[in-house]
């Protein structure tokens, strides 16, 4: 397909979101997709209404026929007439749309000289039909010397030039001109005006246009925006010079308000004008920056605000900054306060003082737009609208049932679903059912682009269930209270029943939402099985004949859900073997889905790099091991092989991170055991970046170690049990250092030895970065995705193995 952009070039020619997005989907559409994209651009100055009405004219006269279809995404552009007309709408004139009222002039025609009658006449008994368009410009050109009329008959802004652009808009964006209504945010698709009454609008949230983004240190203060009034550029300036400190705060940009925030900043030699900066010094300043402020009043989208979270900084906005509080949670992906210099100074110097909480919300924002990128907005673009008003392609939808809350990731499970389906959601539509015990985190949560979850609290008499069974199993089993008690949260089923009406496929991620499924659901049934369930809960609870009771419910469970799905996803060739031992499951069901690895989002790091970050954190005197795990009873059990490891190497210092560290105090601890506890993403990065050795003593558990591949991912040399390393490919003495439990001290020194070795430290470096290679091509996220076909009959992964 034959695409054109169609698009206004300002005079004089300034680079702004609307130019980002143009080069960015450009860009898209030529590398991701078969089609042929070209900009086309018309010279667009709007200083006066006459120049603005010329551009108009120009854009209504303009011939794509030789195009299959066009793309407008702001004024005067969506003029061009096109059968195959999508219009991705930026934003309209918003000085005679949404911001005209602060001008406090009137939006009633007053009364209409007689030369203007007949203009006025044109626009009232308008049928919307672009036929009357070259008559319209006829007859309002015809007037533009009118001797009779006053100077300010076309002031510009006034009442009767915002009725003439409402107009011309009216018919260039009147549903028989436009074929497609997007929208860049969910801010400009409710504005008023802005579409036509009942036009159902596609919400599509794009990327920025820059190549790469980096997160470097945390140094100073930085923002980039255009120096215009609606930036409020101002208000940051006067808060900052309140602030307490030696940080800098650095702008980049320009724009008509330079001199004047020059003077008002000229008494804080802490604030420094960049002007006009390149794109990679952009990137280099988002990476090194400790939080980004930005404050516009009522802002389309935003990108600055994309690109600030997609270098994992924090951003500070104000409650009136329009699309920039989609993404903006505040305290969790940055502060949203008043726009007022008193609440922006303090929530400044509150981040300034509490900088792991301001790294702590960095990390969780780029978290929030991680799947925010120009294949996936291309699809959604491209894609047909269905529904009333929801963000719809035409893709296949897929829904799953989850029986505990998937963002932010923290658990394997949680990482596992996190990443595995915003990946899918390149090519489906998924929405996540999952449950809660906090009412306060409910709610849906649009978590990437074609990837949403819908958050349900379990209800009262749920929660009491699941922590009486808690009590009497003396173990975490809320799932199994979920398998039993489901029936106790009537909105989880209301939910799943609503989502499934008209989707193509539903997958059950484990077993214990399967009788909820089959309550409400006969399609299309797959089971994404992350382990052996019945092996794993065997190996949690305490045998007893009540116990006993329990497990077999699991295991009915499990038989069933194998029984009815078209397709068992395993993460292993071992878990594919016992499901079909349990359960008879037959070899055409199974299909290799592995646990993997965002590795894109994964830095590796050099040893070299390691001994400098371990310098910055004190870790380099002793040899510093890494154990990350969960509360979950393999990952403890591990943890009591650590403590005796631990004791036995004296000269390492062993850092537990995860919910396993709350178990430390469990029997004697050594002390050189340091549990760091529950980290979020910025903090869990700065400690891999740093250790010498991850190790992964497991001797018991089903599925695959997540935790595995994420060491690897970062250039962690690994040292692992056997079992620990069930169901990769990762293989001893190439990627990795292999050892049963009792040779694993003898081992750490060994690695402690050839780490002091020159020689023998490039010999790791080999072995780490081999590692690294194998993720990327082999455990992948993307690449797993795009290998499983959602079509409910037929899959080119049908594990062979199952045939001995």
């Amino acid at each position: 397909m034959r695409i054109a952009i169609v698009a206004p070039s300002g005079v004089p020619f300034l680079v702004g979101g609307a130019e980002k997005l143009w080069w960015g989907l450009l860009h898209a559409l030529n590398q991701h997709t078969p089609h042929h994209a070209e900009l086309i651009k018309l010279p667009s100055p709007e200083q006066g209404f006459w120049e603005l009405m010329t551009s108009y004219r120009s854009f209504s006269r303009l011939d794509l026929a030789h195009f299959d279809l066009v793309i407008s995404t702001k004024y005067p552009a969506w003029m061009v007439a096109h059968p195959n007309h999508y219009c991705y709408l930026q934003h309209k004139l918003r000085g005679l749309y949404d911001t005209y009222q602060l001008t406090g002039l009137p939006t009633v025609l007053g009364e209409i000289p007689a030369p203007l009658q007949p203009l006025v006449h044109a626009m009232n008994t308008s049928r919307r039909d672009r036929t009357e368009l070259e008559p319209f410009f006829e007859l309002l050109f015809g007037l533009r010397d009118d001797p009779s009329l006053s100077p300010d008959s076309f002031a510009f802004p006034g009442p009767l030039t915002r009725r003439i652009v409402h107009f011309l808009d009216h018919i260039a964006l009147a549903p028989t001109a436009i074929r497609r209504y997007l929208a860049i945010s969910r801010n400009v698709a409710g504005r008023e005006d802005y579409f036509p009454p009942g036009a159902q609008v596609t919400v599509v949230h794009h990327p920025s246009d820059l190549p790469h983004f980096e997160t470097g240190g945390y140094n100073y203060l930085f923002t980039a925006s255009r120096l215009d009034h609606p930036k409020r550029l101002d208000l940051l300036v006067r808060a900052f010079r309140q602030v307490r400190g030696e940080i800098e705060f650095r702008i980049a940009g320009t724009g008509p308000q330079a001199q004047a925030l020059q003077v008002l900043a000229a008494k804080d030699p802490r604030i420094r004008f960049l002007g006009h900066i390149s794109d990679q010094e952009l990137t280099r300043l988002y990476a090194n920056a400790l939080f980004v402020p930005f404050v516009p009043y009522d802002e389309d989208y935003g990108l600055v605000t994309i690109e600030a979270m997609q270098s994992g900084k924090a951003v500070l906005t104000t409650t009136d900054a329009g699309g920039v509080n989609e993404f903006v949670e505040h305290g969790v992906t940055g502060l949203c306060v008043a726009p007022e210099v008193p609440a922006l100074a303090a929530a400044m110097q509150h981040m300034l003082a509490d900088r792991s909480e301001t790294m702590r919300m960095g990390g969780r924002a780029q978290q929030r737009v991680s799947g925010l990128d120009w294949p996936s907005t291309v699809a959604q673009i491209l894609g047909e609208p269905q529904g009333h008003g929801a963000v719809s392609t035409g893709r296949r939808r897929l829904v799953v049932a989850v029986d505990f809350p998937v963002y932010p990731p923290r658990g394997g499970g949680q990482s596992r679903i996190f990443h595995l389906y915003r990946a899918l959601a390149r090519r489906v539509e998924v929405t996540l059912i999952t449950l809660c015990d906090d009412a306060s985190i409910a709610g849906a949560l649009d978590l990437a682009p074609g990837l949403r979850e819908i958050r349900v609290a379990k209800s009262p008499a749920h929660l009491e269930m699941s922590q009486a069974l808690n009590r009497k199993l003396a173990a975490s089993v809320g799932d199994i209270a979920s398998l039993l008690h489901y029936g106790l949260t009537p909105a989880y089923l209301e939910h799943l029943a609503r989502a499934t009406i008209c989707c193509d496929l539903v997958i059950a991620s484990h077993p214990y939402l399967y009788p909820a499924i089959a309550e409400v659901y006969v399609g299309p049934l797959w089971y994404e099985a992350h382990n052996v369930e019945y092996d794993m809960k065997r190996a949690i609870l305490a045998a007893s004949a009540e116990a006993a009771f329990y497990l077999e419910r699991v295991r009915e469970a499990e038989a069933s859900l194998c029984a009815r799905a078209e397709r068992i996803m395993v993460c292993s060739q071992p878990d594919a073997h016992r499901l079909q031992a349990l359960y008879g499951c037959v070899r055409s069901q199974a299909i290799l889905v592995p646990n993997g690895v965002d590795a894109r989002a994964v830095r590796f790091v050099t040893r070299a790099e390691r001994r400098s970050n371990q310098c910055d954190l004190g870790l380099d005197r002793h040899l510093s091991v890494l154990f990350v795990g969960s509360g979950h009873r393999p990952n403890i059990e591990a943890l009591g092989y650590l403590k005796r490891i631990a004791h036995d190497c004296p000269e390492a210092d062993f850092l537990t991170v995860g919910s396993v560290s709350g178990y430390t105090a469990i029997e004697s601890q050594a002390n050189n055991l340091y549990p760091l506890g529950i980290l979020d993403d910025a903090e869990l990065t700065v400690v891999t970046e740093a250790v010498d050795l991850a190790v992964n003593p497991i001797t018991t558990g089903s599925g695959t170690n997540l935790k595995m591949l994420q060491y690897a991912a970062a250039g962690i040399p690994i040292l692992t049990t056997e079992f620990g390393n069930r169901g990769l490919e990762l293989r001893p003495g190439e990627h990795l250092w292999q050892a049963p439990i009792s040779d694993f001290p003898a081992a750490i020194r060994r690695l402690r030895e050839r780490l002091k070795s020159e020689r023998k430290d490039e010999q790791i470096e080999a072995t780490v970065r081999r590692a690294r290679e194998l993720v990327e091509n082999r455990y992948d996220w993307q690449m797993i995705a795009d290998g499983i076909d959602t079509s409910a009959r037929g899959n080119a992964r049908e594990i062979a193995f199952l045939e001995d």
